[in-house]
């Protein structure tokens, strides 16, 4: 489930969720169902984080992270907030 208010998001796993994040220096990224690869630096500048969170990875050339079932992970600005 992912819900947000404007300020944060809320990720709560139940069963299948993962994420990663992109921070400058931004790369190149290859989408798993598509011959299409993403030039990450030409769309972002260099105080840009980038988060992502998908059933399944996106992309084959970037590290996944999984999400735990039950697992709450919350984001402000791109980025997860520690609690």
């Amino acid at each position: 489930m992912l819900l947000g208010n404007g300020q944060y998001l809320y990720a709560h796993c139940s069963t299948h969720l993962w994420w990663l994040t992109r921070k400058a220096p931004f790369g190149k990224a290859s989408l798993i169902d598509a011959n299409l690869q993403v030039d990450f630096q030409r769309h972002t500048t260099p105080k840009d984080i980038v988060t992502v969170v998908a059933t399944q990875p996106l992309t084959y050339d970037e590290q996944w992270n999984i999400m735990d079932p039950g697992e709450l992970r919350i984001l402000e600005n791109g980025d997860f907030l520690d609690v």
